[in-house]
C-alpha cells in the first residue's frame, strides 16, 4: 500500500462520517425524490481528463515537430525556429543578458512529434519566456514575457446561462489562475472587469492561456479535468501505474534515471537546474532493488532518501526536489453534482477536502498556498499540487461509495423565512462598515431596534485571527535559518448575523459587490 493509499484510507475513516452529517444523501438510482418525480444520482462523466493548452497558442506553434536538441545551445534551437519552420524570431539579448543567459546556453531537449509551444514552454529551466505577438515569436525573460500584458475579452454568456454566478465567476478566476499575477491579490498587474457578458482580463499571454482553459472546463468538465494540461501527461499517468522492475546497485542517478525512462518508455528527466540549487549531483549513486511495482512505487522509492520527488510539467515528467513539487500547482475543474446540490451542501464538501486532504496545504488554514472554491453548486475550482488533486480524487470516490451505501433521506425544504446565524470572516475595517450599512440596505424593517424589538435581525462584530502576508504578497512563512519571514498583518473580524435565509442571499450578494466592486459603469 502506497503513502497516498493510506492517507486516502485514514481520511475516509476519520471524516467520511462528519461529510454524511453536513450532506443530504442523494436518492440512488430509481428512488423518488420528494416531489414523487423518478430521479437518479446525475451520471458523472470520466472524460474530459484535461484542457489541451495547445488550443490557445499560435497555429504555428501548436504544429508537432520531431527533432533532437541534445548538446545544442539556445542559439540552434532559435536557428532551427526560424530555418525550417520559417517562423519570424525577435530574441531581446538585453532582456537574457540581465539575467545572465547567453544564446550559447547549453540545451539538452528534443521533441518527438510534440507541439513546438511545449518546447518553448521548457526554456523557463533557463529563465527564458516568449509570447507571440503579431505573428512573430519574442524571445526574452521569463519575468519580462510575465510583465508584458495585453487585454482580451472572453464571452461568458453561455456560462451564466449555464447557472454560472458572474460574481463568483470573478472570484474562481482570481483565486484559481496563478493568484500571484492579479492586482486583486496585491501580487500582481493582472486586472478584470465586467461589461455585459463579456471579461476583459489584461494579462499574461501565459495566463491568458490559463483564463481560457480553466473557462473551457467550466463549460465541459468531469469527475476531474485538469486546465491547461497536454494529453502527454494522460499517456504519462498511466505509465504511473505500470509495473516496473529496476535492478540499480550504486548506480549514477542521471544514469538511473535515464534507464528508467527506456525501460518504460516514459519521458523522464532530472530537472538539473533545480538539483544544482540544491547541491544534489547527477552522479549522485542510488541503489534499489523491486520487482514488478508501479512506476509511480519505484519513483517514491528512487527519491525518497535524496529527498527528492517528481511532478507533470510541460508534457515530461521531472525528477526535481520537494520546494519544486510544492510551489508548482495546477487547477483542475471537479463535477460534483452527486455529492452536492446547492450552496450549502458546496460548502460542506469543502470543509470535508481541507480538513482531511493535507489540511496544512490550503490558504483557508492559513499555512498552504493552494485554494478550492465553487464555480456553482456542484462544481468545484481546485488549486493544488498534482499528488494532491490524485488524492482528492480518491476521496470524492470514497465519498460516492459511503454516500451510495447510505440509507436515503428527505431533504428539507428550506424556508426563506428561517431565522439562521452565519458567520462571515472579512477584513476588519470592512467588517465595521458593512455592521453599519447592512441594516440599511437589506429588509431595513427586519433588524432588531427599540421600536422593533421581535424582529430577527442582529449584528455582532467579533475580532479574529489576524490574516500574516509576506511584503512581496504571498504568505507568510518562516526562513530557512528558523526567524519569520517580513511580513504585514493585516486585521480580521466576524460579522455574525442572525437573519432570514432570504436575507443572507442578500447579505452574500452585497459583501461580494462591497469587496470587488461592480466594474466600470457607463452610461
Amino acid at each position: 500500500m502506497t503513502g497516498g493509499e493510506m492517507s486516502i484510507q485514514a481520511a475516509v475513516r476519520a471524516g467520511v462520517t462528519s461529510l454524511l452529517i453536513c450532506l443530504v444523501v442523494l436518492p440512488l438510482p430509481g428512488q423518488e425524490e420528494n416531489e414523487g418525480a423518478e430521479s437518479s444520482v446525475p451520471v458523472i462523466a470520466d472524460n474530459p481528463k484535461t484542457v489541451d493548452p495547445v488550443a490557445f497558442v499560435a497555429p504555428a506553434l501548436a504544429a508537432k515537430a520531431k527533432r533532437d536538441f541534445s548538446d545544442s545551445s539556445v542559439r540552434e534551437l532559435i536557428g532551427w525556429l526560424r530555418t525550417e519552420k520559417q517562423l519570424i524570431v525577435l530574441v531581446d539579448e538585453n532582456a537574457l543578458t540581465e539575467i545572465n543567459v547567453s544564446l550559447a546556453e547549453p540545451l539538452s531537449d528534443k521533441l518527438d512529434n510534440d507541439p513546438i509551444y511545449l518546447l518553448l514552454n521548457r526554456l523557463r529551466a533557463l529563465e527564458i519566456g516568449w509570447y507571440y505577438e503579431d505573428d512573430v515569436l519574442r524571445i526574452t525573460s521569463a519575468d519580462k514575457a510575465d510583465d508584458t500584458a495585453v487585454t482580451l475579452p472572453y464571452n461568458i454568456g453561455d456560462l451564466l446561462d449555464a447557472g454560472y454566478d458572474l460574481d463568483l465567476l470573478q472570484d474562481v478566476i482570481i483565486g484559481t489562475v496563478p493568484i500571484d499575477s492579479w492586482a486583486e491579490n496585491a501580487t500582481g498587474d493582472g486586472t478584470l472587469n465586467v461589461l455585459g457578458d463579456v471579461l476583459f482580463v489584461r494579462q499574461s499571454a501565459r495566463v491568458h492561456r490559463h483564463v481560457a482553459g480553466l473557462l473551457q472546463a467550466l463549460r465541459n468538465h468531469s469527475r476531474q479535468t485538469l486546465v491547461n494540461d497536454p494529453p502527454q501527461h494522460v499517456s504519462l499517468r498511466k505509465k504511473l501505474n505500470e509495473n516496473v522492475t529496476v535492478n540499480f546497485v550504486d548506480t549514477p542517478l542521471a544514469t538511473a534515471v535515464a534507464e528508467l525512462s527506456q525501460t518504460t518508455k516514459a519521458d523522464i528527466r532530472l530537472d538539473r537546474r533545480a538539483l544544482r540549487n540544491q547541491r544534489i549531483r547527477e552522479r549522485e549513486p542510488v541503489t534499489l532493488k523491486l520487482a514488478d511495482r508501479k512506476l509511480s512505487t519505484v519513483l517514491e522509492a528512487l527519491t525518497l532518501n535524496l529527498e527528492l520527488s517528481w511532478i507533470l510539467r510541460e508534457g515530461v515528467l521531472w525528477i526535481t526536489t520537494i520546494d519544486e513539487t510544492e510551489s508548482f500547482q495546477k487547477t483542475a475543474v471537479y463535477d460534483v453534482r452527486d455529492l452536492c446540490r446547492d450552496a450549502d451542501e458546496s460548502l460542506a464538501l469543502i470543509d470535508a477536502i481541507i480538513s482531511q486532504a493535507e489540511p496544512d496545504s490550503w490558504q483557508e488554514n492559513g499555512a498552504g498556498g493552494a485554494e478550492i472554491q465553487y464555480a456553482k453548486p456542484g462544481v468545484l475550482v481546485i488549486l493544488q499540487q498534482e499528488r494532491i488533486h490524485m488524492d482528492i480524487l480518491e476521496l470524492l470516490e470514497s465519498y460516492r461509495t459511503a454516500l451510495r451505501l447510505s440509507k436515503p433521506r428527505e431533504r428539507p425544504h428550506s424556508d426563506p423565512n428561517e431565522v439562521v446565524t452565519v458567520y462571515y470572516r472579512l477584513d476588519a475595517e470592512v467588517a465595521q462598515d458593512l455592521a453599519q450599512l447592512l441594516p440599511r440596505l437589506v429588509a431595513p424593517e427586519s433588524w432588531t431596534a427599540p421600536t422593533r424589538p421581535d424582529a430577527p435581525g442582529e449584528i455582532i462584530i467579533s475580532a479574529s485571527k489576524p490574516d500574516l502576508t509576506k511584503i512581496s504578497g504571498t504568505r507568510a512563512v518562516t526562513d530557512k535559518g528558523g526567524g519569520p519571514a517580513q511580513a504585514m498583518v493585516i486585521e480580521q473580524a466576524v460579522l455574525i448575523l442572525r437573519q432570514t435565509r432570504a436575507a443572507h442571499d442578500e447579505i452574500v450578494k452585497i459583501i461580494r459587490r462591497v469587496e470587488n466592486g461592480d466594474g466600470r459603469i457607463r452610461g
